[in-house]
C-alpha cells in the first residue's frame, strides 16, 4: 500500500492566513450553543430566558457554573440577534439584554 504524500509544511504566517479568512459556521455555532443550553436548563429545571433575567447583576452570577451559563447564553444571543439584527444594533441589543 502506497504512503500517504504529505502535505509541505506551512509558515507561521500561512497558518494564521487560513485560519482568518475562515468564515464562521453560524449553524454549528447555534447548534453547540442550543446543546450547552439545554444541558443547564435540565440539570437546573429553568428554562435560559428566565434563568438569565433572574441571575444576571446578582452575586449568584459569580457562580462558576451560572457564570458558563450566562456566558452561553449571551453568545446564542448575539450569534441569534446578528443574524436577525442589523449589525448596528446587535450590540445595542446585547447590552440591554
Amino acid at each position: 500500500m502506497p504512503k500517504p504524500k504529505k502535505s509541505p509544511p506551512i509558515t507561521k504566517e500561512q497558518f494564521l492566513a487560513r485560519v482568518m479568512n475562515r468564515k464562521p459556521n453560524r449553524e454549528k455555532a447555534v447548534k453547540d450553543l442550543l446543546e450547552e443550553l439545554h444541558t443547564y436548563e435540565m440539570k437546573y429545571q429553568m428554562r435560559s430566558e428566565f434563568f438569565y433575567k433572574l441571575i444576571v447583576g446578582t452575586p449568584l452570577e459569580d457562580q462558576p457554573d451560572f457564570l458558563d451559563w450566562a456566558m452561553c447564553y449571551r453568545g446564542y444571543l448575539q450569534v441569534f440577534q446578528s443574524q436577525v439584527l442589523p449589525e448596528s444594533e446587535t450590540a445595542d441589543a446585547i447590552a440591554i439584554g
